[in-house]
């Protein structure tokens, strides 16, 4: 059985995009993890300029909004998964 491990260096992140759907982690090798926005209710809800307002915090593989209290890791994004207090959009729009 092989076992993939995930190095620290895998886990860098050097870029961040939120659009109105999607948050895109661009990592130092050159990958872009994305996720559907509405799994972090936060910065679903957050104006362009707090989504704009993020920094990649000590470690390099994660990356927070310090505004609005929200820190999202790079592992987040690839294991994927909303978080608990998500809503998926057609849910809310019932």
């Amino acid at each position: 059985m092989i076992i993939l491990e995930i190095g620290d260096r895998q886990l860098l992140v050097c870029d961040v995009a939120v659009t109105d759907n999607m948050i895109v982690f661009t990592m130092a090798d050159g990958r872009k993890i994305e996720a559907p926005l509405w799994w972090y209710p936060p910065l679903a809800t957050a104006s362009p300029a707090e989504r704009r307002d993020w920094q990649i915090l000590p470690f390099g593989d994660a990356v927070g909004w310090e505004a609005i209290d929200e820190y999202i890791s790079a592992k987040a994004l690839i294991v994927g998964g909303a978080a608990p207090r998500a809503t998926p959009p057609a849910e809310a729009a019932a």
